[in-house]
C-alpha cells in the first residue's frame, strides 16, 4: 500500500507542473510574438493601398519604355514636345515620390536614405496618393491623346508605341479603381475635409 500511494504523488505533481505550464506559457508565447522586432514600420492600412502600389508598378514600367526612346533629335518637333512633357511628368513624379517617403520617415522619426525598398512607405499615404494620380492620368493622356495618334513617333517606335498604349490602358484601368474607392470615401468626408471631386475625374479627351 505504501508503494502505491508513493507511486501517486508524483504523478499528481507532475500534472499540476503541467498545468502551470499552459496556464503561463501561453500567454508568454503570445506577448513574444507580438513584441518580436520589425525590420521595418508597420504600414497604415488605406482603402486605395492596393491601386497606388500597382500604379508604382506601372510608373516604373513608364519610367523604362521611355528610357529606349533615346535621342529626340530625329523626331519632328511635335513628337519631341510630347516626349518631353512626358520626361515632365517622370521628373515630377520621382520629385513627388522622393518628398513624401522622406516626409513620411520624418513624421516616423527613420533616418536614413531613401531607396527604393521604402516605396512601401506611399502605399497607403493618402497625400501622395491624390497628386500621384493626376500625374499619372497625365502621362497616360499624352499617351492615348498625343503619341497614339503620332505617325512621326509610330515610324520611329512601331513596337514602342503598342507598349506604351497598352500601359496607358493600364493606368486609365487601375485609376478608375482608385476612384471607385475614393469617390465614396470623399463623399462621407466631405463636411470634415472638403476636397473637389474634379480632381479625381478621368478623361482621356484633354
Amino acid at each position: 500500500m505504501g508503494g502505491a500511494c508513493s507511486g501517486t504523488k508524483p504523478q499528481s505533481k507532475q500534472r499540476q507542473q503541467q498545468q502551470e505550464l499552459n496556464i503561463f506559457e501561453q500567454p508568454y508565447l503570445q506577448v513574444q510574438s507580438i513584441s518580436q522586432p520589425q525590420s521595418r514600420p508597420q504600414e497604415q492600412r488605406s482603402e486605395t493601398g492596393q491601386s497606388v502600389k500597382e500604379l508604382l508598378q506601372y510608373y516604373k514600367k513608364f519610367t523604362d519604355f521611355l528610357g529606349l526612346v533615346g535621342n529626340l533629335d530625329d523626331l519632328t518637333a511635335h513628337t519631341r514636345e510630347q516626349l518631353n512633357n512626358c520626361i515632365i511628368q517622370r521628373s515630377n513624379i520621382n520629385i513627388l515620390i522622393q518628398n513624401s517617403i522622406k516626409r513620411i520617415m520624418k513624421e516616423q522619426k527613420i533616418i536614413k536614405r531613401v531607396e527604393e525598398s521604402d516605396y512601401y512607405l506611399i502605399h497607403n499615404d493618402e497625400k501622395f496618393a491624390i497628386t500621384f494620380v493626376q500625374l499619372m492620368q497625365k502621362i497616360s493622356n499624352i499617351i492615348l491623346t498625343e503619341l497614339q495618334s503620332d505617325s512621326n513617333f509610330q515610324e520611329a517606335f512601331p513596337m514602342l508605341i503598342v507598349s506604351f498604349v497598352d500601359l496607358a490602358t493600364q493606368i486609365l484601368k487601375e485609376i478608375q479603381n482608385f476612384l471607385n474607392i475614393k469617390t465614396p470615401l470623399i463623399q462621407k468626408q466631405n463636411t470634415k475635409n472638403p476636397i473637389s471631386q474634379d480632381n479625381y475625374q478621368v478623361s482621356t479627351n484633354k
